[in-house]
C-alpha cells in the first residue's frame, strides 16, 4: 500500500527573502540590464518581467499615494514573489506585488507626491538625502520561487492572487456608514 499524504503537500518551491527599498533601487537597474541582454521587450515593473497573463497597472494615483504614505509610516506593506529558473523565459518573472512595486517606482519617478508632516506634498525628488535615505532603509519581505514550466508560474499566480474576497466600500472602517 503507497503511503498517500492526507494533507495538500507543499508546492511553494523557494524560500522567503528580505531586501531594503535602497536594495531594490540599485537592483532595478541590474534587472533591467540582464533583461535587455536576453532581448525581453515585454512589461516590466522594478527590473522585473510581468507576463503577458498579468492583469495591468490598476491602483490609481490615490491608492499608490496610500501605499507610498503606509510604506513611510512602518505599517507593513506586504510582500512580492518573484520566480527564479535556469530558464530564462521563466526567470524574474513577477508573480505576486506589481501594483505595490509599480507604485514604489511611479514614486521614485516623480509621478506623484506625498502630504508630508507639514501638509506640504513632495515629490521623491524634493526630498532631503537624509529623508531619502530613510525611505531607502525600510524593508521589504519577498519570496523567490524556483517553479520550472509556465503552468507551474500561472497556478502560483492564481493561488497567490484569487484566493481572498474583496472587500465593499460598505466595510471599510472608516467607509461611508462610519463618518459622522
Amino acid at each position: 500500500m503507497q503511503n498517500v499524504a492526507r494533507h495538500p503537500t507543499r508546492r511553494v518551491f523557494g524560500q522567503t527573502m528580505q531586501t531594503s527599498l535602497q536594495g531594490m533601487m540599485s537592483e532595478r537597474v541590474r534587472l533591467g540590464e540582464v533583461l535587455d541582454s536576453w532581448g525581453y521587450t515585454g512589461r516590466r515593473v522594478l527590473g522585473y518581467k510581468l507576463p503577458s497573463w498579468q492583469r495591468p497597472e490598476v491602483w490609481s494615483d490615490a491608492q499608490c499615494t496610500k501605499f507610498i504614505e503606509s510604506v513611510w509610516y512602518g505599517v507593513a506593506v506586504g510582500s512580492f514573489m518573484v520566480n527564479d529558473s535556469r530558464d530564462p523565459e521563466l526567470s524574474l518573472v513577477l508573480l505576486d506585488g506589481q501594483q505595490r512595486l509599480r507604485s514604489i517606482e511611479r514614486y521614485w519617478n516623480d509621478e506623484f507626491a506625498v502630504q508630508g508632516e507639514d501638509g506640504v506634498f513632495y515629490l521623491w525628488s524634493d526630498l532631503t538625502e537624509l529623508e531619502r535615505n530613510h525611505f531607502y532603509r525600510i524593508p521589504f519581505p519577498w519570496l523567490e520561487t524556483r517553479y520550472n514550466s509556465e503552468d507551474e508560474l500561472r497556478a502560483a499566480y492564481d493561488r497567490h492572487n484569487f484566493g481572498g474576497t474583496a472587500h465593499t466600500d460598505d466595510q471599510r472602517a472608516n467607509g461611508p456608514s462610519s463618518s459622522a
